[in-house]
């Protein structure tokens, strides 16, 4: 009699501990992959911009020499985020993108010799609308990434973390140093 309790004990304890690892792994995997779409939606946002990028660039072509280094800028950073394998180098070319449209930006805003078209405004306005989305959507994938690091360092899931292989912490999504300044362009030549 004791004997069966004791297997009945065992067998529910075997039980409790396969459901626990079941619900701990899966939910792991759904935490995972909820990181990994945030990434894609970043990565849709920097492909949207990068596009729109382009446009503006050949709707203002007319700009004067000084505005070459600008161009040289954007063309550096649209080849960056092509070029861009890693979550540090998409970031990078991100940061590079978002300077050197910011750059373009001052020189349209300050030099009154530029004849912009509607077309080009109606294409600002879309990336102004552009950035607060990929800001929301980096916002969103950092927040996965924080819920998905807690928990794998979370007890038990630490363990189940390690026993199935799971990535110890995804990396978030930081600007580089000096991309929120905001730039200063001088065309005073003294």
């Amino acid at each position: 009699m004791i004997g069966k309790i004791v297997l009945g004990v065992l067998v529910f304890l075997i039980f409790l501990v396969g459901i626990l690892l079941v619900t701990g792994y899966n939910g792991l995997v759904n935490m995972d992959e909820d990181v990994v779409a945030s990434y894609s939606q970043v990565e849709n946002r920097l492909q949207e911009r990068h596009d729109k990028i382009g446009q503006i660039v050949a709707t203002v072509s007319g700009l004067q020499e000084h505005a070459e280094a600008i161009y040289e800028a954007i063309t550096d950073a649209r080849a960056a985020y092509a070029a861009a394998q890693t979550l540090e180098d998409l970031v990078a070319a991100d940061a590079a993108e978002a300077i050197a449209f910011t750059n373009l930006l001052v020189v349209v805003e300050d030099n009154p010799n530029i004849t912009a078209t509607s077309g080009f405004y109606a294409l600002i306005d879309e990336i102004a609308s552009m950035e607060s989305t990929l800001s929301v959507a980096r916002r969103d994938y950092n927040l996965a990434v924080q819920s998905y690091n807690a928990a794998v360092r979370r007890f038990p899931r630490v363990l189940y973390a390690k026993m199935f292989g799971f990535d110890q912490s995804h990396p978030y999504w930081k600007i580089n140093d000096g991309a929120d300044e905001v730039p200063t362009i001088d065309f005073n030549e003294d």
